[in-house]
């Protein structure tokens, strides 16, 4: 077996595998049917196995090509990674940026970050997909992303194939618009009004930390009754309706200052502990790996943005 594969054929492979639809992979790869069949063949004959079995209705990775599609991934965000180091060693003014970012880790530094990477590299080709934990994972294990920031679970657990470097926990609390029945209730609030009305929010990362709050059992019913990663839904909501909105403060400053939103957590009592109403943070990136530089970059910038002062010394 020749150890000199072919990256086109590679990549073909991973249009198939994600396609599983010979005319539409050729398409992407900008060959006709028969070509692309051809190539699939050939890397099949270089490798010694099926990578995937196949008739006139279906095409489905076999139990070989599920083992090496993961290493197909890799191969491919090397080569990318290669070129881009390259390309800034040379000193061009370009380059590629690909990393995730959760619906809260989108509103840290990362606009900053952004505008100051397209000032020092103003030809650079960013792709940044913001979703879940767990997808965002997925497609740094398949090196579709550079870094991953997002928020994650207290004690969570980590792959150890990825390494972590945490970042400052954002404050959270319960919102609601200017007019609510609560923001114009004289006095203090009770912790059990708060139940008494449907909740929206980005889906929760950590419900055990909600319980605490309420000194309720895990697995009561609680009254989430939109669950998004639509920001912007989830503040309309809140504008429009009786519902509480429990996420991280920083997105909201701008409406919490013109008087649309008010923070209720000063008025609850009895007072809910700080620590409780907080939300994780981490940067993940493959472990034993050297980012690119513009990789590199980026993660200290996100790191500089969102470290806390450093006390003056007396």
């Amino acid at each position: 077996m020749s150890d000199l594969i072919d990256l086109k054929r590679v990549r073909h492979l991973v249009y198939l595998s994600e396609e599983l639809h010979f005319s539409r992979a050729a398409a992407r790869a900008n060959l006709s049917q028969t070509a692309f069949s051809r190539s699939i063949q050939s890397l099949e004959a270089d490798l010694g196995v099926r990578l995937f079995d196949r008739d006139t209705r279906t095409v489905i990775l076999t139990a070989a090509g599920q083992q090496l599609i993961g290493r197909a991934h890799e191969l491919l965000g090397c080569a990318r990674k290669l070129v881009a180091q390259a390309s800034d060693i040379a000193g061009a003014e370009g380059g590629e940026l690909s990393f995730g970012i959760s619906p809260m880790a989108s509103t840290l530094n990362t606009v900053e970050m952004l505008i100051g990477l397209r000032k020092k590299i103003p030809r650079l080709v960013l792709n940044v997909q913001v979703g879940y934990w767990d997808q965002l994972c997925h497609l740094l294990e398949t090196e579709q992303l550079d870094f991953v920031v997002a928020s994650i679970k207290a004690g969570q657990e980590f792959d150890p194939r990825f390494s972590i470097i945490h970042l400052p926990s954002q404050p959270a609390s319960v919102f609601c618009r200017c007019d609510h029945p609560l923001a114009r209730q004289d006095g203090p609030i009770q912790r059990a009004q708060i139940l008494d009305y449907q909740w929206s929010g980005v889906v929760p990362s950590n419900e055990a930390s909600v319980y605490a709050l309420f000194d309720l059992p895990p697995g009561t019913l609680l009254p989430w009754s939109l669950s998004s990663n639509d920001l912007n839904l989830l503040r309309e909501t809140t504008l429009s309706s009786d519902s509480l909105l429990l996420t991280w403060r920083s997105w909201l400053d701008r409406d919490l200052r013109e008087g649309l939103l008010v923070d209720l957590m000063p008025r609850i009592q009895p007072p809910w502990p700080a620590e409780l109403l907080t939300i994780n943070n981490a940067l993940m990136a493959h472990a034993g790996r050297t980012l690119s530089p513009i990789a590199q970059q980026a993660v200290d910038m996100i790191v500089a943005g969102v470290a806390p002062p450093a006390s003056a010394s007396g």
